[in-house]
C-alpha cells in the first residue's frame, strides 16, 4: 500500500516538474511588412514586429486587449498560466523563472499588484472598512501632561501616523516592504543550500506573495470573512500559512525530505522574530532619544 502510494506521489512530482512552454501561433515561413525579413516564428527577430499586423479586425483586437492584461490563451506572460502553477507546483514555476523560462509567466511585481486591486475591491464589497480612529497627534495631545511640548512634538507625531496610514491604505507596497524582512531571513537560512542570491529570493518571495494573495481571495469567497494579518504579510489562516510555505521551500530549493524544510522554515520564523524584535528595539530607542532631546531643549528654554 505505502509503495504505491510512493509511486503514485512520485508521479505527480514528475508531473510537477514539467516546465510550461509558450505556444507558438504559425510553424511557416513569413516576410515581415515592415522590414521585409523572411522568419518562422510569430515576432520578427530583426525589428520584433509581429506577424499579422497589417490588417485589423475584431478578431485581433481581442486578441490584443487579451494580450495587454495577460489573458492571452497562446500568448507569452500568460496571466491564466501562472495562477494555475502558482497552486499546481508554486516551487518547481518560481525555479523555472528564476533559471531563465520568465517569458512563459506574468511578472510577480505586476502580478501582486493586480491580485492586491481585486482583493481590496472584493473587501470593499464585502462592506469591511477600516475602523475610526483619531489622529495619532490628536492622542498625544490628550496624554500628554506638558501641553506646550506636545504641541511641538503633535507635527513629528502626524508623521509618523501619516507613514501607518499610508501603509495600512497601500496594501501591495506595504507587502513588499515587509517582505524585505521575510526574504533576508529566507536568505540567511539557504544561504549555504542555495544557489540563488538576496535579489533572487526576493523575487522568489514576490511570486509566493502572489500564491498567497490568490489564495486569500479564494478563501474570502468561501468563508466570506477578512482574515487579519500575523507575522507573515498574508491575510490567510496561519496554518494554512504554515503549509503552504513548507510546500513551497520543498519544491523551490530542492529539499529531499520534508523533515528538512521543516527544520528550516522554523528557522526563517525564528529569524523573522528576531528581525521584528530587533526593528521594535531600534525605534523605540531612537523614539526616546529623540523626546529626550525635545525636553531637554523645552527646559533649556
Amino acid at each position: 500500500m505505502f509503495d504505491k502510494l510512493k509511486k503514485r506521489l512520485h508521479r505527480l512530482d514528475a508531473l510537477q516538474r514539467k516546465t510550461s512552454y509558450p505556444r507558438e501561433y504559425f510553424d511557416e515561413e513569413h516576410e515581415c511588412a515592415h522590414c521585409h525579413t523572411h522568419y518562422v516564428g510569430r515576432f520578427c527577430p530583426q525589428c520584433s514586429q509581429e506577424y499579422g499586423t497589417s490588417h485589423f479586425t475584431m478578431k485581433t483586437i481581442m486578441h490584443n486587449i487579451l494580450d495587454v492584461i495577460g489573458f492571452e490563451e497562446y500568448g507569452n506572460r500568460s496571466i491564466l498560466r501562472t495562477l494555475r502553477d502558482l497552486l499546481w507546483r508554486p516551487g518547481y514555476m518560481i525555479r523555472d523563472y528564476l533559471g531563465g523560462h520568465k517569458i512563459a509567466y506574468f511578472q510577480p511585481f505586476k502580478l501582486l499588484l493586480l491580485l492586491t486591486v481585486v482583493f481590496g475591491l472584493i473587501v470593499h464589497w464585502m462592506g469591511v472598512e477600516p475602523e475610526d480612529t483619531k489622529d495619532i497627534s490628536e492622542i498625544f495631545l490628550e496624554y500628554m501632561k506638558n501641553r506646550e511640548l506636545a504641541k511641538q512634538i503633535a507635527p513629528y507625531v502626524t508623521m509618523i501616523g501619516q507613514v501607518v496610514r499610508w501603509v495600512d491604505e497601500n496594501l501591495a507596497y506595504s507587502i513588499i516592504l515587509q517582505n524585505f524582512l521575510i526574504v533576508t531571513a529566507m536568505w540567511k537560512v539557504y544561504r549555504h543550500r542555495s544557489p540563488y542570491s538576496w535579489t533572487e529570493t526576493f523575487v522568489a518571495q514576490m511570486f509566493i506573495c502572489c500564491q498567497f494573495m490568490l489564495l486569500a481571495i479564494v478563501q474570502l469567497l468561501l468563508t466570506w470573512e477578512y482574515e487579519e494579518e500575523g507575522i507573515f504579510p498574508y491575510f490567510v489562516n496561519g496554518y494554512v500559512v504554515f503549509v503552504v510555505l513548507l510546500y513551497d521551500f520543498h519544491q523551490l530549493y530542492g529539499e529531499t525530505h520534508f523533515r528538512g524544510t521543516l527544520k528550516r522554515l522554523i528557522k526563517v520564523v525564528c529569524w523573522l522574530m528576531f528581525q521584528y524584535t530587533a526593528l521594535i528595539f531600534a525605534a523605540s530607542l531612537i523614539g526616546v532619544g529623540f523626546l529626550t532631546a525635545i525636553g531637554a531643549l523645552h527646559s533649556t528654554e
